[in-house]
């Protein structure tokens, strides 16, 4: 893939994430987790394809964001999933629980997935630029 291809992802991934912020002001928190969950992995899958690798098909963000800390050896990036690892957890889960779950997401839980979402994008812009 090229880098006209990954540009679009991570475009896409800002859409998905104003989307986010868009839903969860009108309360709609299952259909606000989703997007935030979509807009992680395109961001993530965006700069694997910058990368040059071969994005996987995954949903799970943590192995998305293991595998760019595999590529690049950077420590911010598992830093960053240390941290931020129950918050990962539960924006993984959203995306099941929002469309199939019962009960539905919580205002909490889309919280969570919009705020750790909007830190992968900004993680994930910073790598982009200092490469």
């Amino acid at each position: 893939m090229s880098f006209d291809v990954a540009l679009e992802y991570l475009n896409k991934a800002k859409e998905y994430l104003n989307a986010s912020r868009l839903l969860f002001s009108n309360s709609s928190y299952n259909a606000s987790s989703l997007a935030s969950e979509v807009s992680a992995q395109l961001a993530i899958k965006a700069l694997l394809i910058k990368l040059g690798i071969e994005v996987p098909r995954t949903h799970e963000i943590r192995k998305l964001l293991s595998i760019i800390y595999d590529k690049l050896k950077i420590d911010e990036v598992m830093i960053f999933m240390r941290e931020n690892r129950k918050d990962l957890i539960i924006l993984e889960n959203v995306r099941g629980k929002s469309q199939y779950g019962i009960p539905s997401v919580s205002k909490d839980e889309a919280e969570i997935a919009l705020l750790i979402a909007e830190k992968i994008l900004l993680l994930i812009e910073k790598l982009w630029n200092n490469l």
